[in-house]
């Protein structure tokens, strides 16, 4: 990663689209030991100062921006690839991190129709361990998977403003787009090029109609944003096309669970320290679960190296929205009363809920669907540490206690409204 540099050359060849025609970097044996380096998700146009118009204003139609993809020598259709997390860290010279929220109308979030305005956030009173890892890692798809996720994700985004929009709970939360459907715009398609300097050139332009957005975490992987995903862990991922075409990046310091705020983890660059190895025919060992034999997730072996806590404050949330409706066994609508209900307790103890909201994006809090069969109502719980606040935040004996020695520093928030998704870069 070349941090500074025009956006283009930023990762030398990176990968925000994953396609398999995407032309791969130097092949690496297995057994190698190598270091992969991640600029920030956004590719930098996010700034280490106190104004939020730069998340406002974010160009997302370039996100993420990935290191890869790169080859294993000797990995098959078939195989799984088994990568060891070595070691995580930050990349010199750029060893900070920020946490924000999307404006409404330029990306939102889990609880934007709280929170419709973009803001960056300093914490007051909160301290905590770091578990730095990467929101995104996956192989890349064969030409059939990528189909299937083009097909049903589009089959999603056509139902926007009919009867069956209902299943989406577009009702009970502001959705941003259904699906984040293929577009050249905003498009890097590693060694193919960048949509600023390609998007004349015929080739170029059939692959970036085709290749998927990295928003969501699929069949290979990709944005699963799993916050203990760092030193020890291995991850065993199905391999789809010749070579594996693994690729990473959307660093984070540390990240609650549900990364709630969308913008939400401590975003940085970083690096990975990893290991890949192939076991042969080992797809076979994935279940499927759907319509084709692609149908198919990695599985995750947990490392020794997390945040322990002993203490926590539990919140719970069930399936009964804002309004009082009623909903059956839905987890989405109960853990978002789980996280409002976290949100407006800590309110109590001297922060704005805005800053609340941004903490449960980057702490190492615990999100769990704790109850599935009890109809009408899932059971989603929140666990927040508390060893993280330098003050004691159970319910004390009195009311009056309840904001002392909090002083909370202004959130940086952008007025509602009007944001204008650019990035001044491109222009240069």
């Amino acid at each position: 990663a070349h941090l500074g540099r025009p956006q283009e050359e930023a990762l030398g060849a990176g990968d925000a689209a994953p396609q398999p025609l995407t032309p791969r970097h130097p092949p690496r044996r297995e057994g190698d030991v190598f270091r992969v380096e991640c600029v920030d998700w956004t590719g930098g146009p996010i700034k280490n100062d106190d104004s939020s118009n730069d998340v406002k204003n974010v160009d997302l139609s370039q996100v993420h921006y990935l290191s890869g993809p790169i080859e294993v020598e000797g990995a098959a259709p078939g195989n799984l690839l088994k990568v060891d997390f070595l070691n995580l860290g930050t990349l010199e010279g750029d060893e900070w991190g920020f946490t924000g929220s999307f404006a409404k109308e330029n990306g939102g979030g889990f609880l934007t129709d709280h929170f419709p305005c973009a803001s960056k956030a300093h914490i007051p009173g909160v301290r905590f361990a770091g578990l730095i890892h990467p929101g995104l890692i996956g192989t890349a798809p064969s030409a059939e998977l990528l189909k299937m996720w083009n097909d049903r994700e589009a089959a999603l985004v056509a139902e926007e403003g009919t009867e069956k929009k209902k299943k989406t709970l577009c009702g009970s939360l502001h959705t941003r787009p259904l699906a984040c459907l293929p577009q050249p715009t905003g498009a890097m398609l590693g060694k193919l090029g960048h949509f600023k300097k390609k998007s004349e050139d015929e080739g170029w332009m059939k692959v970036a109609q085709e290749a998927a957005r990295t928003v969501p975490g699929r069949e290979n992987g990709g944005n699963c944003d799993i916050k203990n995903l760092s030193r020890g862990y291995t991850v065993y991922f199905p391999v789809f096309v010749p070579g594996a075409n693994l690729s990473m990046g959307d660093m984070h310091f540390s990240q609650g669970d549900g990364e709630v705020s969308f913008c939400g983890a401590i975003e940085m660059s970083g690096f990975l320290d990893l290991k890949c190895s192939i076991i042969k025919g080992g797809m076979k060992m994935l279940p499927v679960v759907g319509p084709s034999p692609l149908s198919v997730n990695p599985i995750f072996e947990v490392g020794p190296l997390e945040p322990r806590f002993s203490e926590w404050l539990v919140f719970e949330g069930v399936s009964v929205d804002e309004q009082g409706v009623q909903h059956y066994l839905d987890a989405t609508i109960a853990y978002k009363r789980a996280v409002l209900n976290c949100i407006k307790y800590l309110s109590q103890f001297g922060y704005t809920e805005e800053q609340v909201y941004l903490m449960l994006s980057c702490i190492p809090c615990e999100g769990r669907i704790s109850g599935i069969v009890d109809v009408p109502n899932a059971v989603a719980t929140l666990a927040v540490p508390l060893a993280i606040f330098d003050k004691d935040v159970r319910p004390p004996k009195t009311l009056e206690a309840l904001g002392s020695g909090v002083k909370v520093r202004n959130i940086c928030m952008s007025a509602e409204g009007g944001a204008v998704p650019k990035d001044p870069r491109l222009d240069e």
